[in-house]
Formats: structure tokens, C-alpha cells, sequence
């Protein structure tokens, strides 16, 4: 296997910008957005003005092809270079860090199993992030993923490309462009990198228009829930559906419910999560700084 990495280097000077898709195998509206761009950028219908451009259609090549999350290891999950290489996708590591130890601006593009539309997951202490991310033409936001895991996992488990490039100074917002199957979803992203190229002064041409709706609604992500042995949700929770404080939003096998503790919103629930692993966020409202 190998990784595609295209690379666009104008003679104006301007900002390093990467755009990542497929970090997980099963999302492929980032690859479709990609590979979109890639097409328009050599026929001439993108003109790109100053700075470099790297695009990665495919950042985990074995699970695009196989159709599946990842082969062994959670690629955005413990993104660091490893010395002693354990599984395929620590093989993946120094590739994708690589990439990303040259960028200056991040968007990687992702999409979900629940239902729902798009949404920006970004780190509003960084004033830089939120013009950018909200320059995307999405209404959504997420806030406060390392939160969601608590101080004391919020280091390795949590980081993947967005917190490693942040941890080098650079701006990195990921988009979930929506559920898997959304017939928009790779639009969605493909519109996002214009528009993020035009924010960055990459192109001289305006990005496309907004997306319609209300206004921006921003969430505070607070506690990551695991799936349990016989554990189940207490109804088919789309993304971003509201609950009130103790609403019963799963049950345990013993019969415990696990209620929420305050008004807030369920997170990408994952109705079909293995035992162990993430299954749904909870979270509050926020004010989207700016």
C-alpha cells in the first residue's frame, strides 16, 4: 500500500494548507472532495494564487480499500511517530505526521454512522480556528473533544491529526460532513475546501455561498460514554438530539440507566459501537466565541 500525497506549490508566498480525507476507511466523502478538487485544480477550473496546497484523497489506504474504519488501530486516535511499529497503522504515523509537521492550516474531512448534517469540531481558545472554521459555510460546532475524555486520558487517546497539528502551532479544524450515506456529503467538503482556500488567500476567487439555515449553534462536548456488555440506547438518538437533565439516555445491562445530568445534547451516538469502545457524547451549549 501506499499513500497518494499531491502537492501544489504556487510562486507566491502563502500559507502551507493540507486537507486530509479517508483517515478512516469507511468515510469516503473526503476522498470524493479530494479527488474532486484534485481534477478541477489540473483542468483549470480552481486557480490556485500563493501558498502550497498538500492533498491526501486517502490518508488510510488498506481500510478505504477494504471498507472498514481502520484495519487494526484507530489512526486518529494515538497519532504520534512510534519507534516500535506494532500494527499497520503505526506504519501510517510518521506519513501522516509528516504531512502535518509542514502545514500550517488543517482541514480533514470525516463524516458518521448516526444520522445528522454536517458539523466543525474546533478548539475556540484559538481565535485563528474560529475565523477559519467558521468560514467553512457550516452552522454547526463542537467543542472541547479532549475534554470529553478527561484530564488524565485527554493526552494520547485523544489526540489524532487535528491535536497533533495543533500542538505544532498550526490552525486544524476537523468537518464531519454528515452521516456516511448523505448524498451531499463529499459536496459538502468539497465546498469547504474552496471556501477555506479562499478565507486563506490561496485563491483570488470568492467561496461558494454559505449553506442556508439559522443561525450557528455551538456545543461544549462534556463526557464520552463506552459501550457496555448488553448495554443499549433508550431510543434511536440522531446526532445533536436534545435532552433534558435526567432523561434516560441508555440502559445497562443490570437495568442502571444512565440519565443525563444536565440539559444538554447527545453527541454521535453509535447504536452499533463494540463493547468498549465510544458510543455516544454528551454535551451542553455553548457561545461560539466571535
Amino acid at each position: 500500500m501506499t499513500v497518494k500525497i499531491v502537492t501544489y506549490r504556487t510562486l507566491e508566498p502563502g500559507p502551507a494548507f493540507s486537507v486530509l480525507g479517508a483517515v478512516h476507511g469507511n468515510e469516503r466523502c473526503g476522498a470524493e472532495a479530494i479527488r474532486r478538487l484534485i481534477e478541477d485544480i489540473d483542468n483549470g477550473a480552481v486557480v490556485l494564487a500563493r501558498g502550497t496546497l498538500r492533498l491526501v484523497p486517502v490518508t488510510n489506504p488498506k481500510a478505504y480499500a477494504q471498507g472498514v474504519r481502520f484495519v487494526e488501530r484507530n489512526l486518529n486516535r494515538y497519532l504520534f511517530p512510534k519507534e516500535e511499529k506494532r500494527c499497520y497503522e503505526d506504519h501510517l504515523d510518521p506519513i501522516v505526521c509528516g504531512v502535518l509537521d509542514a502545514t500550517e492550516v488543517l482541514l480533514d474531512l470525516h463524516s458518521y454512522t448516526s444520522q445528522g448534517g454536517p458539523f466543525i469540531f474546533l478548539d475556540p481558545k484559538d481565535p485563528r480556528e474560529t475565523a477559519f472554521a467558521t468560514a467553512l459555510g457550516v452552522a454547526d460546532f463542537v467543542c472541547g473533544w479532549s475534554d470529553a475524555f478527561g484530564v488524565a486520558q485527554a493526552g494520547k487517546e485523544s489526540q489524532g491529526t487535528t491535536e497533533y497539528a495543533r500542538a505544532r502551532g498550526a490552525i486544524a479544524a476537523t468537518l464531519e460532513c454528515g452521516n456516511h450515506l448523505n448524498a451531499d456529503a463529499a459536496d459538502i467538503g468539497y465546498r469547504a475546501i474552496l471556501r477555506a482556500m479562499a478565507h486563506l488567500g490561496i485563491t483570488d476567487t470568492a467561496g461558494p455561498a454559505a449553506e442556508s439555515g439559522g443561525g450557528k449553534r455551538s456545543v461544549q462536548m462534556r463526557s464520552v460514554y463506552r459501550r457496555e456488555a448488553g448495554a443499549e440506547l433508550t431510543k434511536p438518538w440522531r446526532h445533536f438530539d436534545p435532552v433534558t437533565k435526567g432523561e434516560a439516555m441508555a440502559k445497562l445491562a443490570d437495568g442502571r440507566i444512565i440519565a443525563a445530568p444536565e440539559d444538554g445534547y447527545i453527541v454521535l451516538p453509535k447504536e452499533s459501537a463494540d463493547t468498549g469502545a465510544e458510543w455516544f457524547f454528551f454535551g451542553t451549549k455553548a457561545t461560539l466565541p466571535g
